[in-house]
């Protein structure tokens, strides 16, 4: 008996060894479970800068994925290339008792180019494991060491890597040599957990149990709500170069210098070409245009996150030669050809996305790690500037749309860089006016031809439809207008001005079963082209600001035709809301006894605004929403 306890004893000690009892997700504090898809168990980085030519990065991530949404969040890659080394690549999978299920060494993950098939970028690669869990929950172990020369940039601290993820231990240490220093900023820090234990020639900071942030509608970008510790060296080393980080007007310089200077070379056949084109012509701006348009017309964008292939561009005859580039290339190519011509121009780097309008910091200069793309600035005397998105094969000339608009961004320029703000579009230019007639007919049916005409970021959102084949266009408007019934699209045609930026859409349909019979009435919505069906969430206890990102005002006339052998029964009154948010009328005249006239406007004004508002807000979208689908009768005479 004696013997099989003691057996018994040391398979159990055996089993709980085998075990990682920190991993074991059936423990988690509920404070970290509630409301997150994942938990991050442990964030180490650790960077060591011996000099400026010698930076070390150890990382080691352990996150534990509580259900299929959380799969992201296992964030198992890691970029280099020729300057980069990585050493003890590796990862574990753990069970939901933090039994070991599968251990990967360096040979398990992929290795690929970060960019396939195209020969410029073949030196920058990702390796990556793609893990396939069966059950859920279930924790991975990461880790990996780089080293490299370049010490120009050091990784952002973020504590918090995003919405429904929660952080139970991130640790940020940096181990520098007084030769090379660091700067640093904080920012969100306040209500959250986080230590700073820096001393002498260590920044070190320890962040425990933050709780998952739940995301909500019409919030601000995460990065503008949660922790984040910025962090440059004051001295570094790049590709051959040493360099101060200083500020954004001497990091403008060495970059100018050191990185953009004598990657503007193009061949004499080139610039003889580019010069025919602008034969006559002595405005900068319409010599911008050409340029432009043969940026397009001539070369291909390929998608090359910044950072990777490089801070410097690509140089401009290269371009040239493969007539293909990323926005780096592109944007320095577009540089060389404007100067070829005799046009200024500078490199500007940008926080890109549709989503949200991100800034770089004004305050905090750092090399990499605020923007992700490159546009280019014209500076044009007495005019402001030109602003060119050098990727596009079909932006207008001087259009940046909602990809790079209203945020401030890092131009580089001969003298040194500078922040400026991207052209804001406003309300009134975010703009779409719809003229249409409309025919009701007593067999439920309506007929229709509409002209509608969109500006500012509503021309951005429409006027790729013009590209589209015949099938995808129809299939857009009888999503656009689900909500009327059986379309039958009978003619589409489109005008895009790309000079004054107006995309027209002339569209004409029929559609069955528009309208509804009760008895000897027919009742029908006339708001047929533009009804509000959005209402936005409801929260009992709403945790983050509102923010509207961008305004826009639509305008909506509509000539409605009544069927033969039916009068107006009922019109609703007319309607007009004014508050913060906008505005918003709705009226309807008698033109005849057979012809009404249905007038809308509705603006919306960007802004932020304090959470108790955000019930407001919906309120007043809700009052839309109501008046939009609100209905006239019709009597048989």
């Amino acid at each position: 008996m004696r013997f099989y306890l003691c057996l018994f004893l040391s398979l159990t000690l055996f089993y709980v060894k085998a075990q990682k009892n920190e991993f074991q997700s059936l423990v988690l504090d509920n404070l970290l479970v509630d409301n997150a898809n994942a938990v991050i168990r442990l964030d180490a980085t650790r960077i060591e800068i011996a000099n400026p030519k010698n930076l070390k990065h150890i990382h080691k991530r352990v996150v534990t994925i509580l259900n299929k949404k959380g799969s992201s969040h296992s964030d198992l890659h890691v970029y280099y290339d020729d300057k980069i080394n990585i050493r003890n690549l590796g990862a574990i999978v753990y069970d939901k008792f933090g039994n070991e299920i599968k251990k990967f060494k360096n040979g398990d993950f992929k290795d690929i180019a970060a960019v396939s098939s195209f020969s410029l970028y073949e030196d920058s690669r990702i390796k990556y494991l793609n893990y396939i869990p069966t059950e859920y929950p279930y924790t991975i172990e990461f880790n990996y060491e780089t080293t490299t020369a370049n010490s120009a940039w050091i990784p952002f601290w973020r504590p918090l890597n995003g919405y429904q993820i929660s952080t139970e231990k991130s640790t940020y240490d940096i181990v520098y040599d007084s030769s090379v220093g660091v700067i640093k900023k904080e920012k969100f820090f306040n209500g959250y957990n986080i230590k700073d234990q820096s001393k002498e020639g260590n920044l070190s900071y320890v962040a425990e149990n933050l709780k998952a942030v739940v995301s909500e509608e019409l919030s601000p970008d995460f990065r503008d709500l949660s922790p984040v510790l910025m962090v440059a060296p004051k001295n570094f080393y790049y590709e051959g170069y040493t360099g101060e980080t200083g500020n954004w007007e001497s990091l403008g310089k060495w970059l100018y210098d050191n990185l953009l200077t004598g990657r503007n070379d193009l061949s004499e056949e080139t610039k003889r070409e580019v010069r025919n084109l602008v034969l006559g012509i002595d405005d900068p701006i319409e010599k911008a245009r050409k340029i432009y348009t043969y940026v397009q017309e001539n070369t291909r964008y390929i998608s090359v996150q910044v950072g990777i292939g490089g801070i410097r561009p690509i140089a401009a005859s290269e371009v040239d030669r493969v007539k293909y580039g990323d926005c780096k290339g592109l944007t320095n190519y577009t540089k060389a050809l404007l100067e070829a011509v005799g046009v200024q121009s500078n490199y500007t780097e940008v926080y890109a996305t549709s989503s949200k309008q991100i800034n770089m910091d004004k305050d905090f200069a750092s090399l990499l790690g605020q923007a992700n793309h490159v546009i280019l600035n014209i500076p044009i005397e007495n005019k402001g500037s030109v602003w060119l998105e050098c990727t596009s094969q079909t932006m207008p000339f001087g259009f940046l749309g909602d990809f790079t608009d209203n945020r401030d961004v890092f131009v580089i320029t001969p003298e040194g860089g500078k922040i400026i703000r991207t052209p804001k579009y406003s309300a009134l230019e975010n703009s779409q006016a719809t003229q249409a007639e409309l025919s009701v007919f007593g067999d439920r049916s309506i007929e229709v031809s509409a002209k509608i005409v969109s500006k500012g970021i509503q021309y951005n959102n429409k006027f790729h439809i013009e590209k589209e084949e015949k099938r995808v266009q129809d299939k857009y408007y009888k999503n656009r207008w689900d909500y009327v019934g059986d379309i039958e699209i009978k003619d589409m045609k489109f005008e895009n001005d790309r000079e004054k930026l107006n995309f027209t859409e002339s569209v004409s349909f029929k559609a069955v079963n528009f309208s509804s019979h009760a008895g000897d009435r027919i009742l029908l919505t006339p708001n047929v082209l533009n009804r509000n069906t959005y209402t936005p969430n409801r929260y009992r206890n709403r945790k983050l600001p509102l923010q509207i990102e961008r305004g826009f005002i639509d305008t909506d006339e509509y000539e409605i035709n009544l069927p033969k052998g039916y009068t107006v029964d009922f019109i609703p009154e007319n309607v007009s809301l004014e508050n913060i948010f906008g505005r918003y009328t709705v009226k309807i005249e008698r033109v005849t006894n057979v012809k009404l006239k249905y007038m809308r406007m509705f603006e919306v004004s960007e802004g932020s605004y304090p959470k108790e508002e955000y019930e407001n807000y919906r309120n007043f979208i809700r009052e839309v929403s109501k008046n939009d689908n609100a209905k006239i009768v019709l009597i048989k005479e």
